[in-house]
């Protein structure tokens, strides 16, 4: 009985180990603040800010004279999935002659348009079950003798 004790909680030490444990990913594209000083001084164009910062992350179809750099510290715990812990979004919008008019730093809490989702849509009717994909795949994968296919003569 008591060998079974210590088995058990030798098998169970690494799970609860496992499970405490959390790595933080970093994803986007982080914009220092020294970068956000220069765009606030200087009046630069589109080309010096991709050359300064590097391309945005999203120019929405709206209004392509704003563009937002985000980025996103993501926490995960074991096997569970991701949540976002932190998020940044530095917003540079440009004049009619695409030069920078004005910065907005957004964090957690002032995001309110650009609220990301790890979740996607799903569309029903694409795809295909286990039963489609295999009479799909017969004979693909096999070829004739020489490497042709064979043609019915007319």
């Amino acid at each position: 009985m008591k060998t079974l004790m210590i088995k058990l909680l030798i098998l169970a030490t690494p799970i609860l180990l496992l499970q405490g444990c959390q790595t933080i990913d970093i994803r986007g594209q982080f914009v220092e603040d020294t970068a956000i000083k220069k765009l606030e001084e200087h009046s630069l164009s589109k080309a010096e800010v991709v050359d300064l910062i590097g391309t945005p992350t999203l120019i929405p179809d709206y209004s392509p004279s704003t563009w937002y750099y985000v980025q996103r510290s993501l926490a995960r715990r074991a096997w569970l999935e991701p949540k976002v812990i932190e998020q940044r979004i530095v917003e540079v919008k440009f004049n009619n002659a695409d030069i920078v008019s004005e910065v907005v730093i957004r964090n957690n809490s002032q995001v309110d348009g650009l609220k990301g989702t790890s979740e996607y849509t799903q569309v029903y009717g694409t795809e295909a079950n286990g039963i489609q994909k295999f009479v799909r795949n017969i004979g693909r994968f096999n070829k004739t003798t020489d490497g042709k296919k064979k043609r019915k003569k007319k």
